[in-house]
């Protein structure tokens, strides 16, 4: 019984630290306050605090590297920009970054979960670190394929040709990844 109650309680807390979140963002729609108010200042805070509370649990199962960091500032820069960044008609090369560079992390934190879950029943004879690395390769291919098809869909030159090249591209740069992999010798 007693095993079940921290994760309740911290499901629980969880699910109100982003619905706070989403409530700041947008019932009082602290993107068009300064950064000085105190409703702005708590939002900045509970982007880094709400992926924290998602992706601290799952990065201390997996016990890969800089995974929890990479994840929450991925989310965290990513909500800060969409909330409070106002874009120019012409979005210039700073913005075009500001919002690519975390897109492209938090997309793959993601993918690199549901990469990893396929991987580990793919391969269960692999260490789980092999497993984990690869999980990841795929995790940021993935992200990279996503946001190439959508900035491509964005400029109106998205074909079926462009979209099935980006994405073999990507199916091919992990083939070749794999392919260079030196052997797990076992200690038997």
């Amino acid at each position: 019984m007693h095993r079940f109650v921290k994760p309740v309680l911290w499901s629980a807390l969880t699910v109100n630290v982003w619905l706070l979140l989403v409530h700041l963002v947008i019932d009082l729609n602290v993107g068009d306050m300064p950064l000085t108010r105190p409703a702005a200042i708590l939002a900045c805070a509970l982007f880094i605090v709400a992926p924290a509370m998602i992706f601290l649990p799952i990065a201390s199962r997996l016990a890969t590297p800089f995974y929890d960091a990479e994840a929450i500032l991925g989310w965290g820069t990513l909500g800060f920009v969409v909330v409070f960044f106002t874009p120019s008609a012409q979005l210039t090369y700073v913005q075009f970054l500001a919002l690519l560079l975390p897109l492209t992390v938090s997309i793959a934190s993601v993918a690199t979960l549901v990469a990893y879950a396929f991987v580990r029943r793919l391969q269960p004879w692999m260490p789980a670190s092999i497993n984990l690395l690869q999980a990841r390769r795929i995790g940021y291919l993935t992200a990279l394929a996503l946001v190439a098809l959508t900035l491509l869909k964005a400029l109106e030159l998205l074909t079926p040709f462009n979209g099935t090249l980006v994405v073999a591209v990507a199916v091919l740069a992990e083939l070749l990844a794999v392919a260079n992999r030196q052997p797990v010798l076992s200690s038997d």
